[in-house]
């Protein structure tokens, strides 16, 4: 590759990887789904607590008037009273709303990306002043696809909005002539029905945003091979993974009989050095050391392996270098080619000697 060898971008990122993201405030988000559900939600409790907010501005209404009646003067302390009770009453009729859509940002964000907090989006960083990036910034993919989602609700909600109104224009002027309960009841089950229009295609929107922004994340931290064999390089130095490794080891030791029952085949060179080797072809993961040792700890290996009927393979080179590993580590690439050969030996070597076996039992027969 000409990109210094870290090669295309074709992996699914790591779990890691994810983490790291993650740590730095870099997550999947639909900010259509945080818009979509809290317009429903405040639109539920509009509708539930509309007759307790009329009855609110009604009471301010009249309070007001008695006041403008009663004290034609207005002194400052009228004005002031007055004031107060306009505030109250915004309090009063605003509040459920305020609650319900704050409860439902914090809820729907965390729905998405679960609870994160982190300092890193808004620590200050001299890339994010510079004009050039910002530039870039406004000429992005990303930038396109948001600008086409505001077009694409702007138009929706005005088509939404003239076939509602065109509709029932006829009755809203004749409302001029009902009394006013009747005229709000009219207005009223047009800005219902529109809204739940508008809702739907704001659900529908906000699910295909969603979909999109994971599958847009998921590709834009796509990794490399490369990518992948540096990350596990860096996890080596990892004191949790070394821990694990060294209980992992620490169990196969304790334990020889048991690993080497369930390997493959027992590479030797010629009688101080063994080394058990155990392949899944299952999970596609490479063939693994599960017991290793020379001079005494070998001799134990080697006759394991004939009480357990485990193939023996002698392979001085192979076996030195696979003695180089640690207990629980996979086989490097450059070895693939030697320990496949082997394997292959000795799935022939099963497959013959069941088909031996097979032969005798026919001949007794």
């Amino acid at each position: 590759m000409g990109d210094g060898g870290s090669g295309e971008k074709t992996e699914e990122p790591t779990p890691e990887r994810l983490r790291k993201l993650r740590e730095d405030g870099n997550v999947p988000k639909s900010q259509d789904v945080t818009s979509a559900g809290k317009f429903l939600g405040v639109f539920v409790v509009l509708a539930g607590t509309m007759p307790y907010m009329c009855q609110e501005l009604l009471k301010f209404f009249y309070l007001a008037v008695d006041l403008s009646t009663t004290f034609r003067d207005r002194p400052p302390s009228v004005v002031v009273l007055f004031l107060d009770l306009a505030l109250l009453c915004m309090f009063k009729t605003t509040i459920f709303v305020l609650v319900v859509d704050f409860v439902l940002a914090i809820v729907l964000n965390v729905a998405q990306i679960g609870f994160l907090f982190t300092m890193k989006p808004i620590t200050p960083d001299l890339n994010k002043i510079n004009p050039i990036n910002g530039l870039k910034n406004y000429f992005n993919m990303k930038k396109v696809i948001e600008l086409l989602k505001t077009i694409a609700k702007f138009i929706l909600t005005s088509a939404l909005a003239y076939k509602a109104f065109k509709e029932v224009i006829r009755d809203i002027t004749l409302t001029i002539r009902s009394d006013l309960f009747s005229a709000v009841w009219i207005v009223g089950k047009v800005i219902w029905d529109f809204c739940i229009e508008i809702g739907t295609i704001f659900c529908i929107i906000a699910v295909a945003d969603f979909l999109y922004q994971r599958a847009r994340y998921m590709k834009d931290n796509r990794m490399s091979k490369h990518d992948i064999k540096q990350e596990y390089k860096q996890s080596e130095g990892d004191p949790q993974i070394k821990h694990d490794r060294k209980q992992m080891h620490q169990e196969l030791i304790n334990s020889p009989r048991s690993a080497v029952k369930s390997a493959n085949v027992v590479v030797k060179n010629p009688d101080h050095i063994a080394i058990a080797l155990k392949y899944d072809d299952s999970d596609g993961s490479a063939p693994t050391v599960v017991a290793k040792g020379t001079n005494l700890q070998a001799e134990k290996i080697l006759a394991d392996a004939e009480r357990y009927g485990v193939p023996v393979v002698r392979n001085v080179p192979l076996a030195h270098a696979l003695h180089k590993l640690d207990l629980g580590d996979e086989i490097p690439e450059d070895l693939f080619t030697a320990v496949a050969e082997i394997l292959t030996f000795v799935h022939d070597l099963a497959k013959s000697q069941k088909a031996k076996d097979a032969g005798g039992k026919k001949g007794k027969k």
